[in-house]
């Protein structure tokens, strides 16, 4: 159980994807810890589910609720005007807001390449120099915590846009780190493996899948929100304190032998390749 010693009792924190999965358990842990909470997503009922959630787990902290889409320039304005603007104070931003789908580069629609850039990369920009200009208005310092991926590092077959995306995110975090540690804010990216949240329900709902990736892990199992939950509430509390510019891998160790492939192909033959789903799946929401 999250208590007040995490060190972000007090804290004033902003967690984006807190509808569900690993924004929710974000924030939950937070919250568990004593901060007051700004939950943001674009899904209303999901928030209110989120802060249903924590308020009936007897949270110290304060919830509030804040419906925006971050791919859309004019709401993240509006989060700053109507919620960001009016705090006295700004202490954390965990930046979980994402979206993934997997597509072969040849056939991938513009659209769908625009919209990952637009959520994933363009939407945490908006977002982290939103929260950031705010923390460095109110002079206390901060922490941003940026949920990245190991596809920003690790290639995967069918999912170079989410992986394209995800590498933007990864290294405009570290130069976030350099150019903000003089406001005292620190910069951090969490990098999941395959984690269980319902973005992945997909893929892990399926039986072969799963096997597959709990055999193809070190520790023997794909991982919970929870796990992120709390390297989040280490990377924003004071035990952090010197902490910046680094990213943090949550994978069970799944990268230590490369990611399992969802889908292979015989490259010894030329031509269009045919891609086999190591699932009985062929269409699989990525995590």
């Amino acid at each position: 159980m999250s208590t007040p010693s995490e060190g972000v009792h007090g804290r004033v924190a902003l967690v984006t994807g807190a509808a569900g999965g690993i924004g929710a358990a974000a924030a939950h842990r937070l919250a568990m810890g004593g901060a007051d909470v700004i939950l943001a997503d674009r899904d209303a009922s999901g928030l209110a589910r989120a802060r249903e959630r924590i308020e009936g787990a007897g949270a110290p902290g304060k919830c509030t609720v804040a419906v925006f889409d971050q791919s859309d320039p004019h709401d993240v304005s509006r989060l700053e005007a109507e919620h960001l603007g009016r705090l006295p104070r700004l202490d954390i931003a965990v930046l979980a807001a994402g979206y993934g789908r997997y597509g072969e580069i040849l056939s991938l629609p513009l659209e769908t390449w625009q919209r990952h850039l637009d959520v994933n990369l363009t939407g945490t920009f908006l977002v982290l120099r939103a929260a950031a200009a705010r923390m460095a208005a109110c002079g206390n310092g901060g922490s941003v915590v940026v949920i990245g991926s190991t596809a920003s590092s690790y290639p995967t077959d069918l999912f170079g846009a989410y992986a394209a995306a995800k590498a933007g995110v990864l290294m405009l975090a570290r130069v976030a780190a350099a150019e903000l540690g003089s406001h005292r804010i620190r910069v951090n990216t969490i990098m999941p493996g395959v984690i269980h949240t319902p973005m992945t329900d997909g893929l892990l709902s399926d039986d072969a899948t799963r096997e597959l990736i709990h055999a193809e892990t070190p520790l023997g199992r794909s991982g919970h929100a929870e796990d992120v939950a709390a390297a989040v509430a280490f990377l924003a509390g004071d035990d952090a304190a010197f902490i910046t510019g680094t990213s943090l891998l949550i994978d069970g160790g799944q990268t230590l032998h490369g990611l399992p492939r969802w889908f292979s192909t015989d490259h010894r033959v030329p031509g269009a390749p045919e891609w086999t789903a190591h699932s009985r799946r062929s269409h699989l929401v990525a995590s």
